[in-house]
């Protein structure tokens, strides 16, 4: 899997985190410790993985081709 490109606003380390929801469904998201200044401090994207398709490939992918 490629490495994640650092948060463009505070450059938190940032790594792919799998967790479930109440439901049991799989999501994976990207994940750092934003600055508390950070735009991104109290953002949450998760990706379902069974509804979706989300591989941890595919959000690494789309976390690289941001614009910055």
């Amino acid at each position: 899997m490629e490495e994640l490109k650092p948060c463009p606003f505070c450059n938190a380390s940032m790594k792919i985190r799998s967790d479930k929801y109440p439901n049991g469904e799989q999501y994976i998201r990207p994940y750092g410790w934003h600055d508390d200044d950070c735009p991104l401090n109290h953002v949450l994207w998760c990706f379902n993985v069974e509804a979706d398709g989300w591989t941890e490939e595919k959000v690494a992918e789309a976390w690289n081709r941001r614009a910055e």
